[in-house]
C-alpha cells in the first residue's frame, strides 16, 4: 500500500508504521485521514507479511484530535450508519467505523504517543493493545469542558482498560494524564525517552511482539475481547460452549 503525504506508511521487517504526517496541525485528523486510517488497517490485516502495526505521529505531538478547521464534506454521508450528533458531523461516525476495525485487528497493534494524544487521537490509541508514552505527554479528552458529551469509542473503551476510581476525573471533569499518570493506571505499558526517536527508542518491544505466534495472538485477543463486549449471560454461554 502507498503512503500518501499525510500518512506515511513504512516497513521495518515485519513492522509496519504508520504515521501521522500533518505536523503543522499537531496531527489533527481530517474526514479523509480518517478513512485512509480504516484502510491502513484492512490492508495490514490482509497482508501476511506484517505481524505488527505501530501508530505514530510526525512532529511535535501524536494526535491532537480532529481537525476542527477542516471544510465540511457535502453530499451522502457513507457513514451516516454510524453517525453521532455533534457538529463534526461525519467525523465522530467515520471515527468510530475506524477505530472498531483497528481494536478488532488479529495482529498486535500498538500506538507509540509523544507530545498529545487528545480526542480522536486518545480514541485511536485506546483502541490498539498497547501504548508506549513519553514522560511529558497530554493524554485525554477534556471536551466536557466546552460542554461537548463523550461521543467517540473512548467512553466505551476506557472503562474496560483501568477502573472506576481513575475514569471518574479523567471522564467527567477531563483531566489530562502524563505518561507517569497513564503508566500508573494501566493505560500506557512503558514510558520511552523523551529525546530518543520515538519509533527507534519503540523498536526492541516491536521486534518482541512480531515473534509471536499470530495465530495463538489472534485467538487470545479474540477470546480477550469477545469477553470484554459481552454481556454476562453471553459470556455465560460462550463460557459452556468452550471446547
Amino acid at each position: 500500500m502507498s503512503s500518501s503525504e499525510a500518512l506515511r506508511i513504512e516497513d521495518s521487517g515485519p513492522v509496519r508504521h504508520l504515521i501521522l504526517n500533518r505536523p503543522e496541525k499537531l496531527n489533527a485528523i481530517d474526514i479523509t485521514q480518517h478513512e485512509r486510517l480504516m484502510a491502513a488497517f484492512l490492508e495490514a490485516e490482509r497482508n501476511s507479511d506484517i505481524r505488527v502495526l505501530a501508530l505514530s505521529g510526525e512532529g511535535r505531538g501524536f494526535c491532537a484530535g480532529d481537525d476542527l478547521t477542516a471544510e465540511k464534506r457535502m453530499g451522502p454521508n457513507p457513514h451516516a450508519k454510524r453517525a453521532v450528533d455533534l457538529e463534526m458531523g461525519s467525523g465522530p461516525a467515520v471515527l468510530l467505523e475506524s477505530c472498531a476495525i483497528l481494536r478488532r485487528l488479529t495482529k498486535p497493534t500498538v500506538a507509540l504517543i509523544h507530545g498529545v494524544a487528545l480526542g480522536s487521537g486518545y480514541d485511536y490509541s485506546l483502541s490498539c493493545d498497547f501504548r508506549l508514552v513519553t514522560e511529558d505527554i497530554r493524554f485525554g479528552d477534556p471536551r466536557i469542558d466546552r460542554a461537548l458529551w463523550a461521543a467517540e469509542g473512548w467512553s466505551y473503551k476506557l472503562p474496560r482498560l483501568t477502573n472506576q476510581s481513575v475514569v471518574t476525573p479523567i471522564a467527567y471533569l477531563g483531566r489530562l494524564m502524563n505518561g507517569n499518570q497513564a503508566l500508573e493506571y494501566g493505560l500506557a505499558h512503558a514510558i520511552l525517552d523523551i529525546e530518543s526517536d520515538i519509533r527507534e527508542a519503540a523498536r526492541p518491544f516491536l521486534v518482541a511482539l512480531s515473534l509471536l505466534d499470530t495465530n495463538a495472538y489472534a485467538s487470545t485477543k479474540a477470546a480477550i475481547l469477545d469477553g470484554l463486549d459481552a454481556t454476562f449471560e453471553q459470556s455465560l454461554t460462550m463460557q459452556a460452549t468452550h471446547p
